[in-house]
């Protein structure tokens, strides 16, 4: 779920207009080192050491909305903005992102048609599609757009009927 406060600082951070490559090396260091965020996010640590581990280790590009998130005591939802970034990005490219969760993967046409499906839907000119493949479905599959999810699955029937038996 994501947070307005997140949702701010991605705006923020995309109005900065830095290179996506330089987000997406913080973002994978941030990733690769837990440690990192627990001291920028620790309170006991001083403010002035924080930002002298920002200058060593980032991008001088970067470093001031780190800083920012750091005294703003932000740090620990870092991954939520760097969702919302993304999010961001693709909008701007007139793009949406969207998951596929299946049983059978679907061949090259039918990923085609569901594509075609979503920049109608959405009126978007592409879609980055992830594919996962999800065995406790049983059978058909599961569209995630944002918070919209399209369940077409035998284990999302089941359950649908369940509830409604039990709504007798």
């Amino acid at each position: 779920m994501m947070t307005s406060k997140a949702a701010n600082y991605a705006k923020v951070l995309f109005s900065l207009g830095l290179k996506e490559e330089t987000v997406q090396q913080t973002k994978q260091i941030f990733s690769e080192s837990y440690e990192l965020i627990d001291a920028l996010d620790n309170p006991i640590i001083k403010e002035k050491d924080k930002e002298a581990v920002i200058e060593r280790i980032f991008e001088k590009d970067i470093r001031g909305f780190l800083k920012v998130l750091c005294s703003n005591q932000c740090i620990s939802i870092l991954d939520k903005i760097f969702e919302a970034y993304e999010t961001l990005v693709l909008d701007s490219k007139n793009i949406i992102a969207a998951k596929l969760s299946y049983v059978t993967r679907p061949n090259e046409a039918e990923l085609e048609q569901i594509k075609d499906m979503l920049c109608d839907k959405y009126r978007k000119t592409g879609v980055i599609l992830d594919l996962e493949e999800d065995t406790s479905l049983i059978g058909g599959y599961v569209l995630t757009v944002g918070d919209m999810e399209y369940d077409k699955s035998i284990r999302g029937t089941l359950s649908e009927m369940q509830k409604a038996l039990v709504r007798r």
